[in-house]
């Protein structure tokens, strides 16, 4: 199923404005000429001119392309979809318990086998790198402390 550039485009369009106004609503940082405010609201400006894009492309191919089209529906698109949505519950539950690495490493790398047909040595590889890039980056740049977990010890970083 394919939905018109149009509709998408202001679904990011109103997306990018309830960003902009949900952080227009952070407390200012004294002192300072920013505050936290700032990077969400460049976020919402980004999606807004990529939603008007979006909206202008998708208006001008509505009579070729229709607003919204059936074909390649099939079973294991549907099957697939939810599988995406199963990992991202089970990684809200598991996530505590397991650990980030143990939890995102396995999930990404069934999701990658699933959508790779079969290939598992290549996925767990890059499940694997990206994981652990993705895990020193949120712990050691942005210092946001993921969930380590019962499982795993604590990586050096």
């Amino acid at each position: 199923m394919k939905f018109n550039d149009a509709i998408l485009g202001l679904v990011v369009l109103l997306g990018g404005l309830a960003i902009i106004l949900q952080a227009r609503t952070f407390p200012p940082t004294y002192g300072q000429a920013y505050g936290p405010d700032l990077f969400p609201t460049i976020i919402g400006i980004g999606f807004v001119l990529s939603g008007i894009v979006l909206v202008i492309g998708g208006w001008r191919e509505r009579q070729a392309v229709g607003w919204v089209d059936f074909q390649g529906v099939g079973l294991g698109r549907l099957v697939d979809a939810g599988i995406v949505l199963l990992y991202i519950i089970a990684f809200i539950f598991l996530a505590p318990r397991l650990g980030f690495l143990l939890t995102a490493g396995i999930g990404a790398w069934l999701l990658m086998v699933r959508f790779q047909e079969g290939r598992w040595l290549s996925s767990l590889l890059i499940a694997a790198a990206v994981t652990l890039a993705a895990d020193w980056a949120f712990r050691v740049l942005l210092l946001v402390p993921l969930p380590q977990g019962w499982v795993l010890p604590r990586l050096p970083w």
